[in-house]
């Protein structure tokens, strides 16, 4: 079993003899074996060590050979804990009003609250929470040293995407060889100088993150040798009083962890194609740029998620990103956007399951990135994690009301609107076991659900004039222009959006008016699309090459649109009134969703 920290100089093994290490000496990175362990420190020492320790404290401390530790009584000291900061007194009450402990004088304060409770009759069942605030501790402790590890592996992921820079060069190669063995040649310079100067800055930061990291778990350790002791042999006032303190330090520390990570940035290397590439060969400009993008990694402790922010900085000027001629901008060479075919691969009547109070209904829908299918469940208050052939997987995780929408923000984080005005966000274990992390409250009905950007997604709403929101993973709430959206006030269900990061445009449905609008945020214009195969559109995701795919309900099928709202091909559904959709990052599978009362269908379509 692994340990760490202190714990690991406190854990014996049925009848295995455990030699116990010189905690100061293992402070200076240097190992000796404990032969004394001080009581009243709670310390083990080696015999140099002992006899340096009873020089302060007036000498008075108490100390027992090692191999008769654990017949001698244990007193564990409160490190100053225990007593009162304000007035030097010991602590004796507790204020639930300001979640404060008090000592006498602080409770004559109080006074007038209305919750002050002596320690002695509170704190005996605090015992289990010291032990749970413990395990939160040293999962804070392997975190931060796997994010030590991490920023160290920041040169070995650039010189790896470096080695990897030419590939997409070669795909065309055969065509224009000369032209990009010049290409080849510039790219190269630029890689090899910025990897040069990335790796200057990486071993600058570096130093400076490893001090702030060692800090916490300078307090981390500290934390951890006070409730080790006070969990096999602390009172419950101790153990009271530890376990809010501890609970105090791991918000701040929680705090500081996230600032830092937010810090933490990893630049990576891909290729942006001139817009002239395929159209005239035979020009001798250059013609491909490097593109350096830096994701800023983040992980909430309490999640494990990690999410990128994306910062663009481009090394050459001259050329341009393929964006015109039915061209993606993105940086690997794209072909023209053409409709596709969709091949049925699996289909499941949703019926009513046994513990279930209600016909499924499901509302939201989005992919993994594993391939694992995500819904929710808006009659049942459900979340629910599907395998490829839509079997369930893991236990559903159960609501307090009605979920909406669900979106993807990680490999293992979920996004999901709520009937109460909230965003819950949830984890997903590889076993498919989910758990609530966090509540985003909002002051507006939100409905929809997408990602605008790695940290941020857009909502849309109900019962409000401002029917499109902006809201980042802390909770933070902007707004578009509002001349890019109508003012006008949508009913539950009358609208759902969605948004194709790539060409910064807005999507959302208008169910009444037979409508989708398309709104290009980076311009500043606004189109609306309507055409006789667009009848009662619901629920759109972003679709093949950029594209946008949208559940027309009235005539049961999928509607395949550019951004710039040219109708590329209509798709029929074997579902009456499809509702919801989503597509997976490979662009191959297409999962949709209907609400049809007797009828409910759920169908994953391969894309051909």
């Amino acid at each position: 079993m692994a340990t760490s920290g202190k714990e690991a100089h406190q854990e014996f093994f049925s009848d295995c003899i455990v030699i116990k290490s010189c905690e100061p000496c293992t402070r200076k990175h240097t190992s000796s074996t404990a032969t004394i362990f001080c009581k009243t420190c709670n310390e083990y020492l080696c015999e140099p060590c002992r006899n340096i320790h009873i020089i302060y404290k007036s000498g008075t401390h108490d100390t027992v050979a090692v191999e008769y530790l654990d017949s001698a009584p244990v007193v564990v000291t409160m490190k100053g804990m225990d007593t009162c900061r304000d007035h030097d007194k010991k602590i004796k009450f507790f204020c639930e009003d300001h979640s404060k402990l008090c000592c006498s004088t602080c409770a004559f304060i109080h006074r007038k609250c209305d919750k002050i409770n002596e320690l002695a009759s509170i704190s005996s069942q605090e015992g289990p929470e010291l032990q749970d605030v413990k395990n939160t501790l040293l999962k804070m402790e392997t975190d931060t040293g796997k994010i030590v590890a991490e920023c160290k592996l920041s040169e070995a992921e650039l010189s790896e995407t470096n080695a990897n820079l030419f590939k997409q060069i070669d795909r065309i190669k055969g065509c224009i060889i000369e032209l990009f063995e010049k290409a080849k040649t510039q790219l190269t310079a630029d890689a090899d100088n910025f990897k040069a100067d990335e790796i200057k800055k990486i071993e600058q930061s570096e130093a400076k993150r490893n001090k702030a990291w060692l800090k916490v778990n300078e307090d981390i350790n500290e934390l951890l040798s006070v409730s080790s002791a006070l969990v096999k042999h602390g009172t419950p006032q101790q153990n009271y009083i530890v376990t809010k303190i501890i609970k105090e330090k791991i918000k701040d520390m929680e705090t500081h962890i996230s600032e830092k990570r937010c810090n933490q940035i990893t630049p990576t290397i891909s290729i942006d194609f001139s817009k002239q590439l395929l159209s005239i060969l035979k020009e001798e400009e250059v013609l491909v740029k490097l593109k350096v993008e830096r994701h800023l990694k983040h992980t909430d402790v309490a999640q494990t998620s990690p999410t990128e922010i994306q910062e663009l900085s481009e090394v050459r000027k001259k050329t341009s990103v393929l964006n015109e001629a039915g061209f993606s901008s993105d940086c690997t060479l794209s072909v023209p956007i053409k409709p596709v075919t969709l091949e049925l691969l699996v289909s499941v009547d949703l019926k009513q399951y046994q513990y279930d109070g209600k016909e499924p209904l499901l509302t939201g829908l989005d992919f993994l990135p594993d391939g694992r299918l995500v819904s929710v469940d808006n009659m049942n208050w459900k979340c629910i994690i599907m395998d490829d052939r839509l079997k369930r997987q893991g236990t559903p995780y159960t609501f307090n009301t009605n979920p909406f929408d669900v979106v993807c923000l990680s490999h293992n984080e979920l996004a999901v609107t709520m009937n109460d005005k909230t965003i819950r966000l949830l984890s997903v274990s590889p076993g498919s076991d989910i758990g609530m992390t966090r509540t985003i409250q909002t002051s507006t009905d939100v409905f929809s659900i997408c990602c605008m950007t790695p940290t941020d997604m857009v909502v849309s709403t109900h019962n409000d004039t401002d029917q499109v929101r902006k809201i980042t993973q802390s909770g933070v709430v902007s707004y578009f222009d509002h001349g890019l959206v109508p003012n006008k006030r949508y009913k539950i269900d009358e609208s759902k959006c969605t948004y194709v990061i790539s060409k910064n445009t807005l999507v959302f449905t208008d169910w009444l008016a037979n409508s989708v609008y398309m709104n290009d945020c980076a311009k500043g214009t606004s189109k609306v699309v309507t055409d006789e195969n667009i009848q009662q559109p619901r629920g759109a995701c972003v679709g093949p090459g950029d594209t946008v795919l949208v559940c027309s309900g009235a005539t049961s099928s999928i509607v395949h649109l550019t951004v710039d709202g040219i109708m590329l091909g209509t798709y029929p559904v074997d579902m009456r009134w499809p509702y919801s959709l989503c597509l997976n990052k490979e662009e191959s599978r297409l999962a949709v969703s209907n609400n049809a009362a007797g009828m409910k269908r759920l169908m994953v379509y391969k894309l051909l």
